[in-house]
């Protein structure tokens, strides 16, 4: 600290204790001094740091507004703002993020829960939420013991407390420069649900029939009856989804409990394990769950807890413009790596005759392919739903069946050999026509002829006219919006597009057209119209 800021700050230390002693309250210079020193050493602009001691000596005697001097009042900024202080400069939990890493801020919540600190060098750790968000909150153990002990239920205004950030996570944390006072304004805290809707694409393994430990407060899965923290132990059956949602753009992990698996798929624990006893393999749950549940779209409510949206309530619903999707910023922590699955015609699918690897991956045998659409942007796995029309056994020494999709008004191939034997069985046992859906990669393979394109299928699900209606609305939106930003050149992929398409996307459009026909009822005069780009 520099001669000049000593000598402010002196001064300073000294007018507070006269403006107090004058109200007869004996509070020493030195003190004072002490206090506004320790807060600078954390980079407390003066200004704040002289507001808050201010604020802290009147807390500590007891003092209240109506004792107080004029002189006091000035000084400390009391006046007519936020919780009586001027100087408190609110910000919602959720605009953290906005102000950054290791600044200070005002805020005022409610503590939601409180946890057991981990380490001893913090006082207390938990949840806070305000109307906004919901965010982890810190009290280091050093020099805090000014601060009072935050309650469950409570609402306060912390002042100076520190934003910090980990792997993209938001926090606060309160030392001794921060101040905190019980909040005379209500807070109506968030509970951090996020609603959002998304279709069914996969189950990730641990899906279905699962064991749990029995003992009291643990919820581990047990794995070939063992207990991670408790060894071996003899589980207790849960039923459960750990399923991937995805809206075309973005694929998030979703968890559903017992509760919310059966909401979802009519099957309840006793069902699974009746299912799972009738064939002695549990297994027989998951597959029959993903059977039922692929292709289907979801309006979910809940919050993000760790790497999972927490499923509290769902409902299943067709596609509409107005649905959320998948697009909330609170849901970056569940975004998996997993490449989303675009939704598209078979008319252009069947055009996308060029594939790429991205430059970052090259020389990685493991890295994905990529596939060009005409309409400008690039698919690794797609998602079509529509008539099977034909199967057929096309292997010479092992199966290896074909399948034909009418996914619009054209038909897209679809096969599935040795790796893909949940698929091959839907192809050998399924009845044409039926409506499918089916999510796969995209498949090239070069002949004398050109470039045949189809579908490696992940999985094939049976399902209604309705869900096959669904998709074809959300496909016109979606083909319609990559359209327009091609058009408009917003598009990443105009050049390329230019360059490997020659740009005659009239097909498409075509597709686009017939696709809206088909869902326009007889006799209506409604027109497809060009969605604008997202």
């Amino acid at each position: 600290m520099c001669a000049n800021t000593t000598t402010d700050v002196a001064q300073r230390a000294e007018d507070i204790s006269g403006e107090f002693g004058e109200m007869g309250v004996d509070v020493p210079a030195s003190s004072i001094e002490e206090r506004i020193a320790a807060m600078q050493e954390f980079s407390v602009p003066i200004e704040t740091a002289v507001e808050t001691t201010v604020r802290n000596v009147i807390d500590d005697h007891d003092l209240e507004s109506n004792d107080l001097s004029d002189g006091v009042k000035a000084v400390a900024g009391f006046g007519n703002g936020n919780s009586g202080s001027q100087s408190f400069d609110r910000v919602a939990l959720e605009d953290i993020p906005d102000v950054g890493d290791e600044e200070w801020v005002d805020v005022r919540a409610q503590v939601v829960d409180l946890w057991e600190p981990h380490s001893d060098s913090m006082r207390q750790v938990g949840l806070i939420a305000d109307e906004t968000a919901q965010m982890k909150f810190v009290v280091w153990a050093k020099n805090t013991d000014s601060l009072p002990t935050l309650e469950e239920g409570v609402a306060y205004d912390i002042a100076s407390a520190v934003t910090n950030e980990y792997e993209g996570k938001y926090s606060i944390s309160l030392n001794k420069a921060s101040s905190v006072t019980e909040s005379e304004e209500a807070v109506e805290p968030t509970d951090g649900s996020i609603r959002a809707t998304g279709t069914l694409v996969g189950l990730d393994e641990g899906s279905g029939l699962i064991k749990r430990c029995p003992r009291k407060e643990c919820t581990r899965v047990v794995q070939n009856g063992r207990c991670s923290e408790h060894g071996v132990v003899d589980g207790v059956f849960d039923l459960r989804l750990k399923a991937v949602l995805d809206d075309g753009d973005r694929a998030v992990r979703a968890l559903f409990n017992a509760e919310m698996t059966e909401a979802v798929s009519g099957v309840s624990l006793d069902d699974a394990t009746e299912m799972a006893s009738d064939a002695l393999d549990t297994s027989v749950v998951e597959a029959a769950l993903r059977e039922s549940l692929i292709g289907r779209t979801y309006d979910i409510r809940g919050p993000v807890i760790g790497e999972y949206f927490l499923v509290d309530e769902v409902e299943e619903t067709s596609y509409s413009a107005e649905n959320p999707g998948l697009g909330d910023a609170a849901l970056a922590d569940a975004v998996t790596q997993r490449q989303p699955a675009k939704r598209v015609f078979a008319e252009e699918l069947n055009m996308a005759t060029h594939s790429f690897t991205r430059p970052e991956d090259e020389g990685d045998d493991r890295a994905p392919k990529f596939t060009l659409l005409p309409s400008g942007e690039a698919a690794n796995r797609v998602l079509v739903v529509g008539a099977l029309i034909e199967t057929s056994d096309v292997g010479d020494d092992s199966e290896f069946w074909k399948g034909r999709v009418m996914a619009g008004s054209e038909v897209v191939n679809i096969y599935a050999g040795q790796y893909q034997q949940e698929s091959m069985t839907v192809l050998r046992s399924t009845e044409t026509p039926s409506f499918v859906a089916v999510v796969g990669k995209v498949h090239h393979y070069e002949t004398d002829a050109g470039v045949n394109v189809s579908i490696q299928p992940e999985h094939i699900s049976t399902v209604g006219g309705e869900i096959r209606d669904s998709w074809m609305a959300e496909t016109i939106n979606a083909t319609q919006a990559r359209l327009s930003a091609l058009e408009s050149g917003e598009s990443d992929a105009v050049d390329a597009v230019h360059s490997v398409y020659n740009s005659d996307v009239s097909a498409i459009e075509t597709a686009v057209q017939a696709a809206a026909k088909d869902l326009t009822p007889a006799g209506s005069d409604v027109k497809s119209e060009p969605a604008p780009a997202q």
